[in-house]
């Protein structure tokens, strides 16, 4: 109780000055009596260190005032009362608790914006992210030599431009259908991968048509009642080359693209009776044996919806049988010796000639063999050179 008061006697000194000081002239006891001792004081206490001071006898505290108070008058006290307080507060003999341990060094500042991430509870590790996408790349269409193309994205094959969509079977072969409803399996899958190229074997839907499509790309059907359709361009060139060949009777064929054919190749072969050809693309035949559409048996239709041009030796259709009837309702140019845009060898046979014909070169335009033939040019017709 002695060295508190003696401090808050230090600090009202301080604060306050002259005036306080002089209210100050007894100390209390721990028991709150005035303590009345025979104790030799020091004449003049100024002269003592603040540590000194404060191992004097509180009696002697009265002397130590009278003897500051001119040190207060003069302002000087506040250096010594100070003093005092800092030597109180780090006295342990009076409970008041102090901390001698050095401060932890606080780190330079970096100049970093950045807050630490603290751990996460249990140890769990925060991984930053990369930045990297961690989606799946989707594979790009494969294309082969043949034109075919496979798409596993959108699961899509691709024959001649005709799309077809396909699902992947548990017996190993492959379902097609294209965008008509038109189905087909394939049950064998070869690929030539020195020259890029892929070999197709399958069935129609019900099973009663075979058909193969070949590196060479050419498509060869056997069974009745087969339907191709043709939606791009059909290029077909050299000798015993065909596009599409259909070995069986009502066989179809829709070409809806160009077909190009030449070195002696043939673009559509058909053998058997009430074959079907629909030419809405057009097409251009040249070269010696060279043939655009050839049938081979009774009662065959074609339709010539597209212009042909026929040169160098090349026939445009071909049909050997009876009964055959041909529409050619695009214009037909044929230029050049041995060139036919028209043939037909059997009885009964039928050709209307809608478009334009223009002959030159020594060719033919039509060319009927057998009994019965009829002709029905509406579209006029133009014929120059010898021999044609």
């Amino acid at each position: 109780m002695q060295r508190k008061t003696l401090l808050s006697a230090c600090i009202a000194l301080a604060l306050s000055g002259q005036g306080w000081a002089a209210d100050i002239t007894e100390i209390e006891t721990t028991t709150g009596e005035k303590k009345n001792t025979n104790v030799t004081c020091p004449a003049d206490p100024g002269k003592l260190s603040p540590e000194e001071l404060k191992r004097l006898p509180s009696e002697c505290s009265p002397v130590v005032e009278q003897n500051l108070m001119p040190w207060l008058a003069t302002g000087a006290a506040t250096a010594l009362i100070t003093a005092l307080a800092i030597v109180e507060l780090n006295d342990d003999d009076d409970h008041h608790h102090r901390n001698n341990s050095p401060l932890p060094p606080t780190p330079p500042d970096d100049n970093s914006d950045d807050t630490p991430v603290p751990p996460t509870p249990g140890g769990d590790e925060i991984i930053p992210d990369d930045g990297s996408d961690d989606t799946p790349t989707p594979p790009k269409p494969i294309s082969f030599n043949n034109d075919v193309i496979l798409d596993k994205t959108a699961k899509t094959l691709t024959i001649r431009d005709s799309v077809f969509t396909y699902t992947e079977n548990a017996d190993g072969t492959i379902s097609l259908q294209d965008s008509n409803g038109r189905k087909a399996t394939i049950n064998i899958w070869q690929i030539d991968e020195a020259n890029n190229t892929v070999a197709l074997d399958g069935v129609s839907a019900d099973g009663a048509t075979k058909w193969q499509y070949n590196h060479n790309g050419e498509l060869v059907i056997t069974g009745d009642n087969a339907t191709v359709n043709n939606n791009g361009k059909t290029i077909v060139d050299g000798k015993d080359s065909t596009g599409t060949e259909i070995a069986g009777n009502n066989g179809k064929v829709i070409q809806d693209g160009i077909l190009d054919v030449s070195g002696g190749g043939h673009g559509i072969d058909i053998t058997g009776d009430s074959a079907t050809v629909d030419n809405k693309g057009g097409m251009t035949v040249t070269d010696p044996d060279s043939i655009g559409i050839l049938i081979d048996g009774d009662k065959a239709i074609v339709n010539n919806d597209g212009d042909n041009a026929i040169s160098n030796g090349g026939t445009g259709t071909q049909v050997n049988g009876d009964e055959a009837t041909v529409n050619n309702n695009g214009n037909t140019t044929v230029d050049g010796q041995g060139s036919t845009g028209t043939e037909i060898a059997g009885n009964n046979a039928v050709v209307n000639q809608d478009g334009t014909l223009d002959v030159s070169g020594g060719g033919h335009g039509i060319d009927i063999t057998g009994d019965s033939a009829k002709v029905d040019n509406k579209g006029g017709m133009t014929v120059t050179d010898p021999d044609s």
